[in-house]
């Protein structure tokens, strides 16, 4: 008798039911064999359950008569032979017993509903990379930075990365002419507009709906200037990673107050950054440290004279008058040597001295201490907690207004928390900025304020010839960099950098400082002319490589590879899949705000013949990529990138990119086909045969890379026929439909080889 089984998700298989009496020849002893071993003896009953297989398009199966079992895959969908398949058997009741945890996680509806099948045996998933073969040369070496790094790199350090000094006024100066307020909602001119926007989080009340910059340093000048009679509740800035949290707060107080508000509302600057974890648990380093920076900022205050000292410890210094000094009062030096070494001790609790110091500018002075919390969100949990109790503790002890920056992401994890929720604070969302207009601010200032006539000569090596220019020639570098980017209708350039990193504005200033210094980066064809269209490919290879001859994704590329398969999975296609599932669900909901539950595009995945455990650990992969995000912005922590069944994600800009652009274009396939998992030996040995490698100066051969890119093609395609045969359903999911190999071709890749051709 044959029964067809299954989960509520709609994996099944069939069970071959014999009679008591049919006794099933197995082999006395191990519990493992492949199909062939157990086909003598059994050749009949496994024929019969192939054929019930078969007919109901499915794939395992289990053979009993209630007292032995063989449990199996005898139906492959990879083209393999089934005979080869592996089946557990257990020969009695017995053993059984013996093997009940193992017998239990084949066949429980907990195990099946975990894995999505019968999870027979660990698959082998262990391809082979043109990129690790031993007959690739310079596989593991760097090619050696270009000969102008030493020029660029003080320009990145002061104008392509946060300005944190302002202090120096060349820092000042770039952070005043560089800032951008985004003043506008709509700050992107892409045709998916809507997912540009860095919204104000919508999961607490808390959060002050100011979208508006110059709204945002209205409201926090205000409470810094109100009325010192009320004490203004501690403002905690929160915004993404990479938004520029930091720099809002030095152009705000460097910039935006002026020197009078500075002078009643003295702001003291901590980078935690800069601190230990031990240095942060020690209060009294914390306090000492803002005692310092009153003492050498505002020397006006003459916080160290000995007749304001007196004032600040008038009670203290009177007690003792009234007391065990008595005697001295009408002797003033006796008494001013007593006084002082009273004050010298007194001076050494920084806690208690900055309290009193406090307390006296705002008595006597009228102004408050203003104390600046930065960065604390670079630091793991435990630190950032320590450090927000360090803050509420210093705004209610010293009696000063506090200023804590922190990741959306985890606010949104302890808001409801202890200690967070024991505090009322006033909360400030800070929008990223435009990227376009950030880049295009900063390379303007390069053009117009660098004085490159400064650099007499620059000399090094290009393509083995040594060449020698002027230093106004590097001023044509970033002459081209601006045709480029904003020259050129449509930039290719500047889509990839912004649709792979925007809201982080600081991610995209890495992949921009990668292609500045990058090996591969043909610095001096810049210099030679400033009307330089630096190409798409030419910025891809730069910045996914660095300094390295051959793609590897273990290198931390910026660039990810969408066919690399995650842990236990042997599928080209499921990241494509997973991405541009979430793509359909955006659009439907025309690109709003729209999270879904993981369970339910895990079931819809499952019902299609692919497992449960394969499908977190994908979306997980894609998370760390930033290519999916999550409501709760796990993706904004660095010590949470896993997901969860009831985790909400949805699809981001990047993985939008990288599904209708990327991905379809030759200079990606031809850089992750070399780190890309080859499951098929004959593809592999003709991939390898025909792979050009890499000279000295990074350059490969163009003909041998379009043959390669085709023969992957081919390969891929070949694969794709396996992986739509998984389907064993008609689910009618567009994502799961997908001809994915034609829809890359098609896309964008017959197009580059068409143009590779016509200019070679």
């Amino acid at each position: 008798m044959s029964r067809q089984w299954g989960t509520p998700y709609t994996f099944k298989f069939v069970i071959e039911a014999k009679k008591t009496l049919e006794v099933l020849k197995l082999p006395d002893k191990g519990d493992k064999f492949k199909i062939k071993t157990l086909l003598k003896g059994n050749g009949e009953f496994i024929k019969q359950i192939r054929n019930y297989i078969i007919h109901r398009d499915l794939s395992y199966g289990v053979i009993s008569n209630g007292h032995q079992f063989i449990i199996g895959k005898f139906v492959n969908t990879d083209g393999s032979s089934w005979e080869e398949n592996e089946c557990y058997v257990f020969q009695t009741l017995d053993k059984i017993e013996k093997n009940f945890i193992a017998f239990y996680g084949l066949l429980s509806k907990e195990s099946i509903l975990h894995n999505g099948r019968i999870k027979l045996f660990e698959d082998s998933h262990i391809g082979k990379r043109i990129a690790k073969s031993s007959q690739i040369d310079k596989r593991d070496e760097e090619l050696i930075r270009n000969d102008l790094s030493a020029h660029i790199v003080p320009i990145i350090s002061q104008i392509f990365r946060e300005i944190d000094n302002p202090d120096e006024l060349n820092n000042y100066e770039t952070l005043k002419a560089c800032y951008i307020k985004n003043e506008d909602v709509e700050k992107h001119n892409s045709e998916l507009n809507i997912l540009f926007e860095d919204n104000p989080p919508t999961f607490d009340a808390r959060v002050l709906r100011v979208r508006n910059t110059e709204n945002t340093q209205k409201q926090i000048k205000e409470a810094i200037c109100q009325q010192q009679n009320n004490i203004f509740d501690p403002i905690i800035i929160i915004g993404g990673k990479g938004v520029g949290k930091t720099t809002f707060i030095k152009y705000f107080t460097e910039v935006i107050l002026t020197k009078d508000i500075k002078r009643n509302r003295p702001i003291l600057y901590l980078d935690f950054r800069n601190y230990t974890k031990q240095q942060i648990q020690d209060t009294k380093t914390i306090y000492a440290n803002i005692l310092n920076q009153l003492y050498e900022k505002y020397t006006d205050l003459n916080l160290s004279n000995f007749n304001i000292l007196r004032t600040i410890y008038q009670k203290e210094i009177q007690r003792k008058i009234d007391g065990i000094w008595n005697p001295f009062k009408d002797k003033k030096e006796v008494l001013d040597s007593k006084i002082s070494t009273f004050l010298e001790e007194l001076l050494k609790d920084n806690i208690e001295n900055l309290i009193k110091v406090s307390k006296y500018l705002i008595s006597k002075c009228r102004k408050k201490l203003c104390v600046i919390f930065d960065n604390a969100d670079q630091l793991d949990g435990e630190s950032q907690k320590e450090v927000f109790l360090l803050a509420q503790s210093i705004h209610r002890n010293v009696d000063c207004l506090v200023i804590i920056s922190l990741r959306e992401g985890y606010f949104y994890r302890w808001k409801n928390k202890p200690p967070f929720d024991a505090y009322h604070s006033n909360i400030f969302h800070i929008t990223a900025p435009s990227y376009r207009e950030v880049l295009k601010k900063r390379l303007e200032y390069v053009i117009k304020n660098f004085n490159f006539n400064n650099i007499k000569e620059i000399k090094g090596y290009n393509n083995n010839k040594l060449f020698e220019l002027s230093g106004s020639c590097l001023s044509n570098l970033f002459k081209s960099l601006y045709k480029t980017l904003f020259n050129v209708g449509n930039s290719e350039v500047l889509r990839f950098l912004e649709e792979t990193s925007y809201p982080n504005i600081r991610d995209g200033l890495e992949k921009f400082n990668l292609f500045l210094i990058s090996g591969h980066t043909k610095i001096v064809d810049y210099m030679m002319s400033d009307s330089y269209n630096i190409p798409i490919w030419e910025f891809i290879k730069s910045v996914a490589l660095e300094s390295k001859y051959y793609y590897q994704h273990e290198n931390h590329s910026c660039i990810y590879n969408m066919f690399n398969p995650c842990k236990n999975n042997k599928n080209h296609f499921t990241k494509i899949r997973l991405l541009n599932y979430l793509y359909n669900i955006a659009e439907s909901t025309s690109y709003k705000e729209h999270y879904t539950v993981c369970d339910y595009h895990i079931n819809l995945f499952i019902k299609a013949g692919y497992t449960k455990e394969i499908i977190l650990n994908e979306l997980s992969e894609l998370l760390e990529f930033k290519l999916i995000e999550t409501k709760n912005l796990s993706s904004d922590i660095e010590d949470d990138s896993n997901l969860y069944e009831n985790s909400e994600i949805k699809i981001t800009q990047a993985g939008i990119y990288y599904i209708k652009e990327l991905i379809n274009r030759f200079h990606y396939i031809d850089l992750v086909l070399q780190d890309t998992p080859i499951y098929d030996d004959q593809y592999y040995e003709q991939l390898l045969n025909v792979f050009p490698q890499s000279d000295h100066s990074g350059n490969r051969d163009i003909n041998a890379r379009v043959n390669c890119v085709k023969i992957f093609l081919d390969y891929l395609k070949k694969q794709e026929i396996l992986d739509h045969t998984r389907n064993e359903l008609n689910l009618g999911e567009k994502a799961l439909d997908l001809q994915i190999v034609d829809s890359i071709y098609n896309g964008g890749l017959k197009h580059d080889l068409e143009r590779i051709k016509v200019k070679t």
